[in-house]
């Protein structure tokens, strides 16, 4: 630069131009707050944000003062899902288009990651006392790291890669980091807003994590089932993922048919036909294992937690609703 040239300085407006706020407001309705209102207005249990509630109940809290940390989790969970839809790629997210196969994955991938940092924004304005929402703030974001870890567990760790030994404890691991944190984290936002003292706020959170890995659970199991039932997703086996499918199987199996089922998986590849016979095979020796496990899990939590919060009949219905009975 010559001595006397103008620097430039980007905080300045150009001279001579004008911005066009309605044109900015166009640009950002069309490719970022259209795309989230409509993903967000697609129909979920939304368990996160009715653990939140529940718990902030049975901690003890009046009123709706949860309802601001409700939206923060629903959309940490509705980031997350957009982003897992791309790396499994995905193409339908319940019964609708992925959203990355609506406004494809640039403008999807930055959507979802404005998801976590709104969440974040909404925890950090809910006029709690500033300790408080210090805390919040910090464990959530531990939260959010763990559960990218359990992200890159799960995507690295091919079910007919493994040692048979070794299904389970990943399936497990994998279900703690990704959906049991984030139920649990919703679960002790709960108490935390209501006020709860450590006893209540750790015993919630540890039933949040079994809620959370009992949802996973679920779904696993419901993913397989509607795939042998005719439905074509069937992401988990099409990306040998370590399900609890996978893992209940290796407990009742021996090597021998273990070997079997994965050798199947590999030469399978995308073979809708050969992908459902071997989702059967899965599902016949899971048998009712994990339903009657799932059932049994979360009603010793309900009783356990009991002891610990002045009410667990919230928590009790939106156990109903994860489980479709509500």
């Amino acid at each position: 630069m010559s001595v006397g040239e103008p620097s430039l300085n980007f905080c300045d407006p150009i001279p001579g131009a004008s911005v066009n706020t309605a044109a900015v407001d166009s640009g950002l309705k069309r490719s970022l707050t259209e795309p989230a209102d409509r993903f967000l207005a697609r129909t979920g249990k939304q368990i996160r944000a009715a653990m939140v509630n529940a718990s902030f109940h049975a901690a003890g809290g009046k009123g709706l003062a949860a309802s601001k940390i409700a939206d923060a989790i629903e959309l940490l969970h509705a980031g997350s899902l957009i982003v897992d839809d791309i790396e499994d790629e995905s193409v339908s997210r319940r019964g609708q288009p992925t959203l990355h196969c609506e406004i494809g994955v640039p403008l999807a991938l930055n959507l979802g990651n404005w998801m976590y940092f709104q969440a974040l924004e909404r925890l950090s304005e809910t006029q709690l006392p500033t300790r408080v929402t210090r805390s919040i703030l910090a464990r959530t974001l531990k939260t959010i790291r763990r559960c990218h870890e359990g992200q890159a567990l799960d995507l690295g760790s091919r079910v007919d890669d493994l040692t048979v030994s070794h299904l389970y404890p990943i399936a497990l691991e994998i279900s703690r980091l990704k959906t049991g944190g984030l139920t649990a984290l919703s679960a002790w936002l709960g108490a935390v807003a209501a006020g709860g003292n450590r006893l209540s706020r750790k015993a919630l959170s540890r039933f949040g994590m079994s809620v959370g890995i009992c949802l996973q659970m679920i779904n696993d199991l419901q993913e397989l089932r509607r795939f042998v039932e005719g439905a074509e997703r069937y992401d988990d086996l099409r990306n040998a993922r370590v399900t609890w499918a996978w893992a209940w199987a290796a407990k009742v199996s021996n090597r021998k048919q273990m070997h079997g089922l994965q050798s199947r998986l590999t030469q399978a590849a995308g073979d809708l036909h050969q992908n459902r016979a071997i989702a059967r095979e899965l599902l016949e020796f899971v048998g009712d294992r994990g339903d009657v496990f799932v059932n049994q899990r979360l009603q010793r939590e309900l009783t356990i937690l009991g002891e610990h919060v002045e009410s667990t009949e919230d928590l009790r219905m939106a156990i109903e609703r994860l489980q479709g009975k509500g």
